[in-house]
This record gives structure tokens, sequence and C-alpha cells, in this order.
């Protein structure tokens, strides 16, 4: 599976459009996310405009790229978040998506949601520095708007799930290549209970959870796993997450997800990306790496293989 596929990856595979990729390279998740871009913003949005203002009042740059990133965010003060207004989960584009995949997928494909829990979701409102200075200098003010991101992904997944999502992928990254972003301590004070209760929110809601977080992030990879995930990736190989030593530590309680470089996808030879795997996608991957990457999945079939075929069999 793949959390997006950016458009020129399709284009160079030859595809019309995000289903006709799903299809043609027959992978087994289908993201409700990508499917968002095109109803919740229209193409004309993408063509004509530079930036757009997200339901939560966050300004979104449009760029080449795939994903908008957020530009501005509209809460820096406990004043700011006193009057802030909650949006309504209900009228969150991503559920229009959901219904449109499994129209589409369900029963053939899993229905997969990149979704929050809180940390992304807290700086996306008021910048990752001011929520980090939080930590330390204004705890109030990171519990007040963290309960309030966590209130709503939990409803937003309950509906999710209730439309048909069977997969819900916690987007948040905790981690940089040599270690957490804050501290372990602060992550188990502001970050974890809340990315715990989201998690049994969706357990109990009949989905599977899987937690995606680049970096290296040994030092709080036991508190993940405690939180009840399915799995965990996309394990980045450059932040010392081998593959191997993850699998040996939790992989008798989590599915591990990944390994394979993006640099490879990006640079790498065919026969390279032949010998990895790996989730994540950026939009200077060489088209040709990305399906070989798919069809070695395909030729050497399910965990664990036997070691007697290869992808030309």
């Amino acid at each position: 599976m793949e959390l997006s596929i950016d458009w020129k990856v399709a284009r160079g595979l030859g595809c019309s459009g995000y289903f006709d990729l799903i299809e043609h390279l027959d992978l087994d998740a289908v993201s409700v996310n990508q499917v968002m871009y095109l109803l919740g913003l229209k193409p004309f949005v993408f063509r004509f405009k530079k930036s757009y203002t997200d339901v939560w009042g966050a300004r979104r740059k449009i760029t080449a790229e795939l994903l908008p990133y957020v530009s501005s965010h509209p809460i820096q003060r406990m004043e700011d978040l006193r009057h802030f207004r909650i949006p309504e989960p209900r009228r969150d584009p991503v559920l229009k998506a959901v219904r449109r995949v499994v129209r589409r997928f369900k029963g053939r494909r899993a229905v997969l949601f990149v979704g929050r829990a809180v940390f992304a979701a807290s700086w996306y409102l008021c910048g990752m520095e001011r929520l980090l200075e939080s930590y330390l200098l204004e705890p109030e003010f990171a519990a007040t708007i963290g309960r309030m991101v966590i209130e709503y992904n939990k409803e937003l997944h309950r509906l999710a799930i209730a439309e048909g999502a069977d997969l819900i992928v916690l987007g948040d990254d905790y981690a940089h290549k040599t270690g957490t972003i804050m501290s372990p301590a602060l992550f188990r004070e502001f970050v974890l209970p809340g990315l715990t209760e989201v998690v049994r929110n969706i357990k109990t809601g009949g989905a599977y959870c899987v937690k995606h977080t680049d970096g290296n992030i040994w030092a709080i990879l036991e508190d993940l796993v405690n939180t009840g995930i399915d799995g965990i990736g996309p394990l980045e190989p450059g932040a010392g997450m081998d593959l191997g030593k993850v699998k040996r530590a939790v992989g008798d309680r989590v599915c591990v997800v990944g390994n394979v470089d993006v640099d490879l996808l990006c640079r790498g030879s065919a026969e390279e990306v032949h010998r990895a795997t790996r989730a994540l996608i950026t939009s200077a991957v060489r088209p040709e790496n990305f399906r070989t990457m798919v069809e070695t999945v395909h030729g050497y079939g399910r965990y664990p293989i036997d070691g007697t075929r290869s992808s030309a069999d």
C-alpha cells in the first residue's frame, strides 16, 4: 500500500488517474486522502490558485508536489483558543472521499484513511515551534489545543469507519534522523496519552491502525507499540531503523512496515530497488523504480518468502 502517490509518478506509468493506477499495479489499499484532493478541492483550484484555507482555518500552500503544506496557523495564544470555532467532523471532506472509495473498492481492496492524533494536528494550528515551546513554557496551551484536536479526530475516525474505512494510518511524525523531535519525557507527557486514546478509539470502532512516523524512534518504540497499534512504519533506514532489529524487538506484537530508502527510489537502479521496498513515495521517485518495487512484492508473495521465487517468474 501507499499513503499517497504523486501524479507525476502515475502519469509516468501511463495511468490516467489514481483509481487506474491502483488497478494497474494491483495495490491492496486505496487512500481516501488522495481521492479527497480531487473531490474536496476542484482541479481548477490546484491549477490556478497558489493557496487555500482548510476547514480549521489554516492556510495551505499549493506547490507542484501532491500534498499542500501548512503555511500559516490560526492559533497563537490562549485567547485565540477561547474564541476558536471547532469545525464539524461530519462536514470533513474526507468522508465524501471514503464513500467514493467504498463504492468502488469495498471488499476488493482495503479502504485506507490517513488520519491524525494529537501532535501534527496541534502544530498545524499553531506552528511546530510554538507548540514545542508551549510544552516547556505554557503547558496549559499545549493541553488545551491537544484535547481539542483529539476529540475532533476521534469523532472523524468513528465516522470514517462507519462509512467503511478498514485501516487508519496515523500520520504524525515524531522524529528526525538522530532522535525524537522532543524529549521522550515530553512525548510521554503531551503526546502519548492522546495518541493512546485515539488508537483505542480506532480499534474499538472496528478498524486496523498503523502508526506512521519517520526518523529515529528507538527511544519511543515501546511506547508506540504499547498503544495497541497493529503496525508501525515506514522505519526509515537512513535514521537507524533497521527492519530486522525492529522485527526482533517488536515484530511479535505489530506488523513492521517499509524500510526501503526513498533516496533509493529516486536515484537507485532497478536491480537495487528489486532488493528493497518502502511505503513512502515522493514525486521525485522514478516511475520505473516504483513499478519494480510493486512487482517485486507480487513476485515473492506473502511473508515469509521461501527464497525460490523471483519477480521474473
